[in-house]
């Protein structure tokens, strides 16, 4: 599951379209999470919803989902995501934020692959952290519909650090919340 839904309130416009190398935000996400054969890949949307659908339009194993209350924060992204994943009978869901520029198909491979019965939780560790992107088996689905307000995931790994099995993700740390965020990218 992508969570794309928020209003970019510090990067002023829609920053799931900013573009970086060849491809914007949102689409790069969906397609990193094709290519990592997640199948089905939930795009949580909320604002913007209607023109940053049209960019995902060209990937058959994506499906959107839109969070009417975006702007409680991103704790209802997640459940509306964790909502539909629990409707699809879903094993597990591996929540990516749209905004983590660098998080790549191995990045996931590597959290995937550490997945098993006996570790339920997976999550990337980078700058001394837990965070996402995280996968998470439905028996936690119920956890993560208790949070509220702008606490995502990361608040819930970091409340249970015993439950989880973390995966060294430096990439991760790397999120674009301001133009200026911009300028720390890798240039092609």
């Amino acid at each position: 599951m992508i969570l794309a839904a928020g209003g970019s309130a510090r990067f002023g416009t829609p920053k799931q379209l900013v573009t970086i190398h060849g491809e914007n935000l949102v689409q790069r996400s969906a397609r990193i999470a094709v290519e990592a054969g997640l199948e089905p890949v939930i795009v949580v949307l909320g604002a913007y919803a209607s023109t940053i659908e049209i960019f995902l339009s060209g990937f058959d194993q994506v499906i959107t989902a839109t969070n009417e209350h975006w702007q409680t924060g991103q704790a209802s992204s997640l459940h509306t995501g964790i909502k539909q994943a629990a409707k699809m009978n879903s094993d597990a869901a591996l929540i990516i934020l749209a905004d983590q520029a660098l998080v790549g198909e191995k990045s996931i491979e590597r959290i995937v692959g550490a997945f098993d019965a006996e570790h339920r939780v997976v999550a990337s560790q980078y700058a001394g952290v837990l965070g996402a992107p995280a996968l998470f088996g439905k028996e936690f689905f119920a956890d993560l519909l208790e949070l509220e307000g702008d606490r995502g995931a990361g608040a819930w790994l970091r409340a249970n650090p015993e439950t989880v099995t973390a995966v060294k993700v430096d990439e991760g740390a790397v999120d674009i919340d301001t133009p200026d965020d911009l300028k720390h990218l890798p240039h092609e």
